[in-house]
């Protein structure tokens, strides 16, 4: 679950308590999972392919930099093949 928000980034010492500097927008991210499942899912839009749900729950264990690496590679690979 991804859920934006607009709220506080930073905060200043100001005299005797810290005030509020900057409202930027930014994401809380409640399950890692769920980042990487959308990052497959923009894969396979990116690609026009579908995977298999074996290989989504594979690539969800892995750490994301790692994950990146993969689909990465597998994406030129699928472009390789194709005419």
């Amino acid at each position: 679950m991804i859920e934006k928000y607009q709220g506080y980034t930073a905060v200043r010492k100001v005299g005797q308590g810290f005030r509020p500097v900057g409202k930027h927008s930014f994401k809380i991210v409640h399950n890692a999972r769920a980042v990487k499942f959308d990052l497959i899912q923009q894969f396979e839009e990116s690609t026009g392919t579908i995977l298999p749900n074996g290989v989504n729950n594979a690539l969800c264990t892995q750490p994301v930099p790692i994950l990146g690496k993969e689909l990465a590679i597998m994406k030129l690979q699928i472009e390789e093949i194709k005419p």
